[in-house]
C-alpha cells in the first residue's frame, strides 16, 4: 500500500464515516443519464473530502485556540482547504518529520486581500502561542503569499503570510539562515536578528 493510501486508510478516534461510491468505468459512466453522472460525481467529491478530513481529524483539537485567535484578528479560515500537507517537516535534519496541518486565512473580500492583520493572522497566532518556524518559502513576486511552517513538539502547521511578515520575522530572529526553505535569511548566509548582528559587530 502506498504512503498516500495508508494516510487515507487511517481511522482516527473521531467517527468520520466515508461513504463508498460506485466505481464505474469511463464507458459505463458515459452510458448514464446526465443527472446520474452529475450526482455520481458529487458523491465522489464528497467522499473524497470526508476521507481527507479523516486523515487530519485527530490533529485539529490542538488548533482550536489558534483558530479563535486568528478569527479575532479578522481572519476567515479557509476550512475547505484544511488538510494534511504533502510534505513532511522537521525541526532538525536528523528528525524524520511529520505532516503539517494546512491552515490558511481566506480572501473573503477584496478589502481583506492585502490587509496584513487578516493575511498574517494565523502566523501571528502561532508565533504568539510559542510555535516556532521550521520552514519558510519566500521567493518570487510579493503579490503571492509566502509559505511558512511552524512546529510545537511533534505537531506542525503550514500557513501563508505576506512577504513583509517574513522579513520582520527574519529581523526578529524567528527565521534565520538555519531555517529550512528558500528565503532572504538563507540568501544572506547569516541570521539577521538584531542581537546576532550586534554580537558580530562587537566581535
Amino acid at each position: 500500500m502506498s504512503l498516500t493510501a495508508q494516510r487515507f486508510a487511517a481511522k482516527p478516534s473521531q467517527r468520520i464515516n466515508v461513504p463508498k461510491t460506485q466505481m464505474l468505468t469511463r464507458e459505463e459512466a458515459e452510458r448514464l443519464p446526465l443527472l446520474d453522472r452529475m450526482l455520481l460525481q458529487e458523491h465522489q467529491r464528497h467522499a473524497g473530502r470526508l476521507a481527507s478530513i479523516r486523515t487530519v481529524a485527530d490533529k485539529l483539537g490542538a488548533l482550536d485556540e489558534i483558530v479563535r485567535a486568528a478569527t479575532a484578528d479578522g481572519a476567515y479560515i479557509a476550512f475547505e482547504q484544511v488538510s494534511l500537507s504533502i510534505s513532511r517537516y522537521s525541526a532538525s535534519s536528523n528528525d524524520r518529520g511529520v505532516y503539517a496541518v494546512v491552515l490558511r486565512a481566506q480572501d473573503s473580500s477584496i478589502s481583506a486581500w492585502r490587509r496584513p492583520t487578516v493575511q498574517n493572522a494565523v502566523a501571528n497566532a502561532l508565533l504568539a502561542s510559542g510555535w516556532r518556524i521550521v520552514f519558510a518559502s519566500a521567493e518570487g513576486s510579493t503579490l503571492s503569499l509566502d509559505r511558512v511552517v511552524f512546529m510545537h513538539g511533534r505537531r506542525a502547521v503550514e500557513t501563508t503570510c505576506m512577504r513583509q511578515w517574513v522579513l520582520d520575522a527574519i529581523e526578529a530572529g524567528e527565521i534565520t539562515a538555519a531555517t529550512q526553505g528558500r528565503h532572504p535569511a538563507a540568501d544572506t548566509g547569516t541570521p539577521l536578528a538584531a542581537s546576532t548582528a550586534g554580537a558580530t559587530a562587537s566581535a
